[in-house]
């Protein structure tokens, strides 16, 4: 009979706390709005988006985090199963990930026109392809590790490896292909701006030091392409082409990498450009071509908070969208939707996923 009261009891003390409202949340920017994300086991992660139109967008990250209980108390929090969901026709989709190495965790997904990739399992690396159905597994050279695939106008490479066991692969008949490393170069990132136009980017060795470093390959051969001195950094760690085929690096590593350093090439050098103050993460662009970089507005004193925000290269300076709508929500990706001004990012608000877009 105690346990059956426990049981009630708990039952009352969790209607009760379902009955509290939840504080109510602002709207949006103007000319955002929150789309309701698919149906996610709890302790559910969003990472990534790649928006492939107005209305065909893909997202992923990990859902069921499971806990470890440790010897010395508490749990270790380990990454359930992956997700990768796509909204298209105004409804959620699901494909299998052929292959997928049981519990890990995505690194990354890529995506141009038709083209998706998933990659993940950094020490037991798995990328895959959307075929229109499934995600099938890309071969891989025997010895890569940590894969982390770019696919853009030019094709599909790829960079392996961490530290300075690093390898440059190429996607070549329905598998990835070593490519010879420029020598002296240790390269992080690699995007194809057309089929004989290809950059990377990353350091060389200078006498006793490092410096930052680009190459690119027309076709036939890499050529060094000079770069200015970085501020508090001697390497670049991004390379991306914008939908109008602008050249952008940075020194941010993808993800959640401060962006320090910011230049783009103007045809003929690179030149330095102001960041956004507090931009982090992965450089992309919207769909007119202008570069996007996601981050934080400056701690404000008055509120104890920041706020998310996206911003936006004007030509001349950075057009910032904040996001008031909770000073808790942190946005952790964001994509432009090819042909529109419209977009898409990923993020979250205290626990819970939000998905939002400027799309109509």
């Amino acid at each position: 009979m105690r346990g059956v009261k426990r049981v009630l009891l708990s039952a009352v003390l969790a209607a009760g706390v379902v009955a509290v409202p939840a504080p109510a949340q602002a709207a949006p920017p103007a000319g955002w709005r929150e789309v309701e994300p698919p149906f996610l086991w709890p302790r559910r992660t969003l990472e990534f988006v790649e928006a492939a139109g107005a209305a065909d967008v893909w997202i992923a990250g990990a859902q069921g985090k499971v806990g470890v209980p440790l010897p010395t108390g508490g749990y270790h929090w380990t990454f359930g199963n992956p997700v990768v969901r796509r909204l298209k026709d105004g409804r959620w989709h699901e494909y299998p990930l052929d292959g997928w190495p049981g519990v890990s965790y995505l690194t990354g997904l890529a995506q141009h026109g038709d083209d998706v990739f998933v990659t993940g399992a950094p020490d037991l690396p798995y990328v895959a392809r959307f075929d229109g159905t499934r995600f099938k597994r890309v071969p891989l050279p025997a010895d890569v590790r940590r894969v982390d695939v770019r696919t853009g106008p030019g094709g599909t490479w790829a960079v392996a490896g961490q530290w300075h066991d690093r390898s440059l692969l190429r996607l070549v008949g329905g598998a990835f292909q070593k490519v010879p490393l420029p020598a002296g170069y240790l390269l992080h990132d690699v995007v194809a701006a057309g089929p004989n136009d290809v950059w990377a980017v990353g350091r060389r060795g200078e006498g006793d030091a490092t410096v930052p470093a680009a190459v690119r390959w027309n076709g036939s051969a890499w050529r060094d392409v000079p770069v200015p001195a970085l501020r508090l950094n001697d390497s670049l760690y991004q390379v991306s082409v914008t939908t109008s085929g602008e050249v952008w690096a940075t020194d941010a590593t993808r993800g959640t990498g401060s962006v320090d350093n910011l230049l783009r090439w103007t045809g003929s050098a690179w030149a330095k450009v102001t960041p956004p103050q507090e931009g982090y993460g992965t450089l992309t662009s919207d769909g007119s071509g202008r570069l996007v970089i996601r981050g934080n507005t400056p701690w404000n004193p008055a509120t104890g908070a920041r706020n998310g925000a996206v911003f936006r290269w004007t030509g001349s300076g950075w057009q910032t969208t904040e996001f008031p709508s909770s000073p808790d929500t942190r946005l952790s990706g964001v994509d432009g939707a090819p042909g529109t001004a419209a977009l898409w990012a990923v993020g979250h608000r205290d626990l819970t996923p939000v998905l939002l877009t400027s799309a109509p």
